[in-house]
């Protein structure tokens, strides 16, 4: 008995020591998120009913018994959930003689997750306290601890939660050598097998929010897609990263006198947010906006960062905003999505803490719709997990810079129009002269000046004048 109680002692112990596989979409990486039933019932209350058969120890005296439990419980980690548990099973006598052994239990139970490749296959470990009623034996009455070992897996079963096998090593412990039917074992232990089937119904509905994937609907491949939001769709663009709130010409381009819309972007560690830049329709990622593990409870320094997006936000009274929430593509897409508007509610009700009109955000969860990285690498889902903050109303205009050009150099085009007429003025009397420019066709002929045509050809290169006017503006 002593080397059975030490092997199962040894085995509990490894149980318990195995990684959970806890873990948060947060800046830290790690392992991935759990999938299947287990992350679908995410950290909601749960009940669990099942039918029980006990392979009765030779020892006990009695036939197999059959019985049920209850469970109640809840989820802790990605990798645990633990349980309040009270069965009751019946043992009828061997023989014939009539009446029957009543078992009735209470206790704590825990399902243990191992394996991220197996998600639904758990180790479950339960400790209780039994009492007996009319156990055949000398004494017929008497409490004894129950430990129960063993293996488990859900089946899921949609909105109806999940199907629960298990097969468990039971130690009915009782201590008393005279506490069996058959007077011919001797032992302070009973040793039997326990086999379970039932259900794990949540209590949160969470198999509903299945149906929620359809903002990241089907509408998209409903015509050509305009990624920089400019009008022009991506089959014609030619600038396809024009900043929003550019205005640009047929091609997608930036027009040639106004300037694309300054930047609005994420800020460096330990540099303040600024928003006054921001057009409607730009977005910063709020880097270091991190959550407690499987939860939308912001972490200390969640909180110091957003403090400086309130400042932000009371800097800029005249702009809306959208609080969106993204994940990694690590377990269900109901999951993600659920996670990600719940992050980005806890945001926000942040940030009207802080003194922010709440008329002024709106929240938007998009789970693991929108990834900027690679889900294959630790550092692209890190990238992935992230808050975003998008201006929706009241974002900063383009600045008309390039309308001022023509009203500084309109100046020195009129001073360009007396220099024109002085040099229109000086051609006149320069056909005179003209024999003395030319010296080639000199004193030829005075017919330079009967016909003064050719003098008035030669003021051509005066009006060239105008083409330094046009040009000047154009720089």
């Amino acid at each position: 008995m002593n080397y059975r109680l030490g092997t199962l002692g040894l085995i509990a112990a490894m149980v318990l020591s195995l990684p959970s596989r806890a873990q948060d979409e947060d800046s830290s990486g790690g392992e991935s998120a759990p999938s299947g039933v287990k992350a679908a019932l995410g950290q909601h209350l749960y009940v669990s009913p099942m039918f029980n058969y006990t392979k009765s120890s030779d020892a006990r005296g009695t036939k197999d018994g059959l019985g049920g439990q209850l469970a109640i419980g809840r989820s802790l980690t990605s990798g645990l959930n633990l349980e309040l548990t009270a069965g009751y099973s019946q043992f009828d006598a061997k023989g014939g003689g009539g009446g029957a052994a009543k078992l009735t239990s209470v206790g704590l139970g825990a399902m243990i997750f191992p394996l991220s490749s197996v998600p639904d296959l758990y180790l479950p470990i339960v400790l209780q306290r039994g009492q007996f009623k009319d156990h055949p034996g000398v004494i017929t009455d008497y409490g004894t601890t129950l430990f129960d070992i063993g293996l488990g897996y859900l089946l899921g079963l949609g909105d109806f939660g999940a199907l629960r096998a298990e097969v468990k090593y039971r130690i009915d412990a009782h201590g008393r050598e005279t506490a069996g039917g058959d007077p011919t074992t001797a032992d302070k232990s009973f040793y039997e097998g326990v086999a379970s089937l039932g259900l794990l119904i949540p209590l949160g509905a969470t198999a509903a929010p299945a149906a929620e994937p359809e903002p990241v609907a089907e509408e998209v491949p409903a015509g050509p897609v305009d990624t920089d939001g400019d009008g022009v769709t991506d089959d014609l663009d030619q600038c396809p990263d024009t900043p929003a709130g550019t205005t640009v010409d047929e091609k997608g381009c930036p027009t040639p006198d106004e300037p694309p819309a300054p930047p609005c972007a994420t800020p460096s560690a330990g540099e303040q947010i600024d928003l006054n830049g921001c057009a409607t329709g730009q977005a910063v990622v709020l880097r270091g906006v991190n959550f407690e593990l499987d939860s939308a409870k912001l972490t200390a320094n969640a909180k110091t960062i957003l403090d400086g997006v309130a400042d932000a936000l009371l800097a800029a009274q005249g702009i809306k905003v959208e609080i969106g929430g993204h994940t990694s593509s690590e377990g269900s897409d109901s999951y993600n999505l659920n996670l990600s508007d719940n992050r980005a509610e806890a945001v926000r009700q942040y940030l009207i803490g802080r003194g922010i009109d709440g008329e002024r955000m709106t929240v938007k969860g998009y789970g693991e719709a929108q990834p900027v990285a690679d889900n294959g690498t630790n550092e692209g889902r890190e990238l992935n997990r992230r808050v975003e903050l998008k201006v929706t109303e009241g974002g900063a205009a383009v600045a008309p810079a390039a309308e001022a050009a023509p009203t500084e150099e309109a100046a020195p085009a009129e001073e360009a129009a007396p220099a024109e007429e002085a040099a229109t003025t000086e051609s006149e009397p320069a056909a005179e002269a003209m024999p003395v420019e030319g010296e080639a066709a000199p004193v030829e002929e005075p017919a330079a000046v009967e016909g003064e045509s050719a003098p008035v050809e030669e003021p051509a290169p005066v009006e060239a004048a105008p083409e330094v006017e046009n040009a000047q503006p154009a720089q």
